[in-house]
Formats: structure tokens, C-alpha cells, sequence
């Protein structure tokens, strides 16, 4: 990492490290596709490729609107990629309280997750009117609708436009500065709304020293992973994890989360500290390392977990790890 300033030339870096070695795997109906370094990165500058060619700029906002999956996460290293600013929210009610604040950044893109969120979206004139087009990840059931894009539409005309692109897209990515915004995460409620700003260079100090505490951990490794919320943890979880060079799977919904780890059969659990309240209250008989496919030996989360909860981890020699995320934003 010491020779990374930006997000992308962070991933750049590590493609060239690993090229070829396995980086995601994901559910493929019954089977699982394997996605190494190389493909992922070609994922990203497809899509990246694509928001060049409708006028995405360095400096330009894209409001996320989706749980942390995989095409949430390629589509935001895509904005990063351009020197663009990630706004992400979970759900479109924690949007909806923002949208003034947010509206006012004018956003230029939207993705969202599903249809439930596109629906809603169009409903909120604040933010659905000002943005020139919407990105939908799953797009089972997407109607005619000249401003929406299916996630799967935009990677196969990036593909297209990237070798046209390619100059262009190497030399924004080079002009990126260190201190360009990279994103901007919102809380609080609509009487108190507090918007905290990080560029690439707080955010590669943090992954930076988070690598530091992390030392132990090999590529061999494999994560897993659902993360519902837009804090910060959740933002750049999966961003420590490629620094790492470990292999991740993210499973696709809530309901695949206990069917997928049992085949994923993760070494490391990315969770926040209320996830692992929620999975050892489901969890609630003995056995619990084997409910988690039976090879978890480290739990990533944002806080320690309540004391019963780290003994019942500790007893199963599952250990919990808090990142600390100390630096300071802008």
C-alpha cells in the first residue's frame, strides 16, 4: 500500500500484484462463479467506462442507495475510479430524510439496489428529477424507462466504450489528487443532519493502518460477508479486504446469508457489532462455529460485541477483532 495516494491506483497496484489469483467468488444459481483479480478489475473499468462516456467527471456526485453487494461495491470503485464522490445510503428511508441536504450536492447518477428503491426513488422529485440517469442492480423487473439502467446493460456497454476510453480513462484516473473527496456519509435525523467527508488519502491512511493490525492475516484467506448499512465501516470493509489480497464472497440477501456460508466456508466474518448480536440470537444453540461453515477463525466487526457474546465467540475460538476507524475526516 505504501506506494498507493488514491483509491484506484490502489487497485491498480494489487491487480498487478495478483493478476490472475482467485479474488470473488459468487453465487451463480446452484453453482458458484469464480472472479479472479484481473476480471474484477475489468468489471470496474467497464462500468467506469460507461459513466465516462455519458459525462461522469472527476468532482461529480453518485447517491448509492443499496446494501454492500457486489455490484454496489464495483460500481462504487467505477466512481472512485472517475474522481467522483460515493453519497451511499442502505435504504431509501435514511435518503429520503437527507434528500434536501444531498439534492442541494446534485447528484449526477443514482444506483440503487431494487425495484422497491427505484419506486420509491421516483417518487422523491428532490432527488429522481435532478439526476440524469439510475443504475439498478436488480433488474428482474425493470419497465421502459429511458433514465434507468440495468447494471448488467452498463458493464456490457462499458466493455464496448472501454477500448475506446482507455486513454481517456487512464489519464482521469492519474489526475486524481489525494486530497479529492472520495465520499460523503450523512447521519442523524431531519432535525440534526452532520455530513462527514473523507478523501483518498484519510481513507488509504486508514486501510493503511488497519493492514498494520491485520498482519497476521494470510491471501489465503477467504471473507464473508452481508453488510446492510452505509457507516463507514461498511464502506470500506471490503476495500481492506483487497488490501489484504483475501477472497471474498458477499452473499446476495439476508435469507442466502446462512445457505452461503455454509458453502463459502469463510476463514474471516465481516460483521458489525449488532450483526453478531443478531447472528448468535439465531444462532442459539451450541455448535456455533460449525453453523458458520466450521472454519471462522476471525470476526472483523466495527465495535466489540457485548461480553456474553465475545465469551460464546472465545469458547467456539472464534477471535473479534474491532477496527478502530480514528483517522480524521475532512
Amino acid at each position: 500500500m505504501e506506494n498507493s495516494e488514491t483509491i484506484p491506483e490502489l487497485l491498480g497496484n494489487l491487480t498487478k500484484k495478483y493478476k490472475s489469483r482467485l479474488l470473488v467468488q459468487r453465487r451463480d444459481g446452484w453453482s458458484w462463479k469464480q472472479i479472479t483479480w484481473l476480471d474484477f478489475e475489468s468489471e470496474i473499468k467497464n462500468m467506469a467506462s460507461f459513466l465516462l462516456s455519458l459525462g461522469f467527471e472527476s468532482g461529480d456526485n453518485a447517491i448509492v442507495i443499496s446494501s454492500n453487494n457486489n455490484e454496489c461495491f464495483v460500481s462504487e470503485l467505477a466512481i472512485y475510479s472517475l474522481g467522483g464522490t460515493v453519497i451511499p445510503f442502505s435504504n431509501y428511508d435514511s435518503s429520503s430524510i437527507y434528500s434536501k441536504s444531498v439534492s442541494k450536492l446534485k447528484p449526477k447518477f443514482v444506483f440503487v439496489e431494487n425495484q422497491n428503491f427505484l419506486t420509491e426513488l421516483k417518487s422523491n422529485s428532490d432527488i429522481y428529477n435532478k439526476s440524469e440517469k439510475i443504475f439498478i442492480f436488480d433488474d428482474s423487473k425493470v419497465g421502459d424507462d429511458d433514465k434507468v439502467v440495468p447494471y448488467m446493460a452498463a458493464i456490457k456497454f462499458g466493455q464496448i466504450k472501454k477500448k475506446e476510453l482507455s486513454d481517456k480513462l487512464k489519464d482521469v484516473i492519474q489526475s486524481i489528487s489525494p486530497d479529492k473527496i472520495a465520499l460523503r456519509i450523512y447521519s442523524g435525523n431531519t432535525n440534526s443532519i452532520t455530513e462527514t467527508v473523507f478523501d483518498h488519502k484519510t481513507i488509504i491512511e486508514m486501510l493503511s493502518r488497519a493492514c498494520e493490525r491485520l498482519k497476521f492475516i494470510s491471501s489465503e484467506d477467504q471473507s464473508f460477508s452481508y453488510l446492510l448499512a452505509s457507516e463507514l465501516y461498511e464502506k470500506i470493509i471490503h476495500l481492506l479486504a483487497i488490501c489484504l489480497g483475501i477472497r471474498l464472497v458477499i452473499a446476495e440477501d439476508k435469507e442466502c446469508f446462512y445457505e452461503d456460508i455454509l458453502e463459502a466456508k469463510p476463514t474471516i466474518l465481516f460483521e458489525t457489532k449488532s450483526g453478531i448480536e443478531q447472528i448468535c440470537n439465531n444462532l442459539n444453540g451450541t455448535g456455533l462455529k460449525h453453523m458458520l461453515g466450521g472454519r471462522v477463525r476471525y470476526l472483523i466487526t466495527d465495535e466489540e460485541p457485548a461480553v456474553d457474546i465475545s465469551n460464546r465467540l472465545k469458547r467456539e475460538n472464534i477471535n473479534v477483532i474491532a477496527v478502530q476507524q480514528n483517522a480524521k475526516p475532512n
